[in-house]
């Protein structure tokens, strides 16, 4: 498991992790490390100053027992772990890429030099973008689900939208985002939907109405993601799950 330490916002300490025999008793709790600072860099402009966590992460069985270098688009899949993350320069936030040996120390991709996901110019994605999900559906074939929000307005979870990619590296937005909007007249998720976590073609993602209430919903894929047909299936009290699906092999 990796989660996030919002106390520790602004260095590598923000990003933790964990291990577990049965899901329940969790032991080997700490921050991951890095790498120079290619992960989180604690230094105001940069796009990843700070971390509000992993936001997925894809194993690979047969990968390296050490860092393949340099971290580029030809290694990056040589590596045990691919770790889709959140950066933050304290306003906007963007999607960027790690690798690791062992899921502890980490080393950013390309240096950490940019997101591999980032905001848009303008409209609905144009402030804040990360917390989803990605799915390798083969050598040269991705997907991800993620959450976004407009600059300027702070609103941070506007929405849920889809990119895809050849290499799980360059992303494409799909032209019809979003898939779900706090516009959509839903009232249970009218202030936040967003933290889209998909399996197959199911998705639970969260919602915040107006008046404050945490809330998962449910949807499936058929042609297009219909809107669930109730409220939130689950009231929460503001928590946020990183759920670990099962372990991919890369070829």
């Amino acid at each position: 498991m990796w989660y996030d330490d919002s106390s520790a916002l602004y260095s590598i300490d923000a990003i933790r992790t964990a291990t577990s025999n049965d899901g329940l008793i969790w032991t080997n709790d700490q921050p991951i490390t890095q790498v120079g600072n290619t992960v989180v860099t604690g230094q105001w402009p940069s796009w990843n100053t700070g971390s509000y966590g992993a936001e997925d992460i894809l194993f690979n069985p047969l990968g390296s027992s050490s860092i393949v270098d340099p971290v580029d688009g030809s290694s990056v899949w040589a590596n045990k772990f691919v770790m889709y993350y959140d950066g933050t320069t304290g306003d906007d936030e963007s999607v960027g890429l790690a690798v690791s040996n062992d899921g502890i120390n980490w080393e950013g991709y390309d240096g950490g030099t940019a997101p591999v996901l980032d905001s848009s110019a303008t409209g609905w994605d144009s402030g804040y973008v990360g917390y989803g999900t990605v799915i390798q559906l083969g050598p040269n074939a991705f997907e991800f689900w993620y959450s976004a929000g407009k600059a300027g307005d702070y609103v941070l979870n506007q929405g849920i939208g889809y990119a895809t990619s050849t290499d799980g590296i360059h992303w494409v937005k799909d032209p019809s985002n979003p898939i779900f909007d706090i516009s959509d007249g839903v009232a249970w998720r009218d202030e936040r939907t967003y933290t889209p976590m998909v399996i197959g073609d199911q998705m639970w993602f969260s919602g915040v109405s107006s008046s404050g209430v945490y809330s998962i919903g449910y949807a499936t894929e058929s042609s297009g993601v219909p809107e669930p047909s109730s409220a939130g299936l689950l009231a929460l009290g503001g928590v946020t799950l990183l759920i670990c699906r099962r372990k991919r092999t890369v070829r």
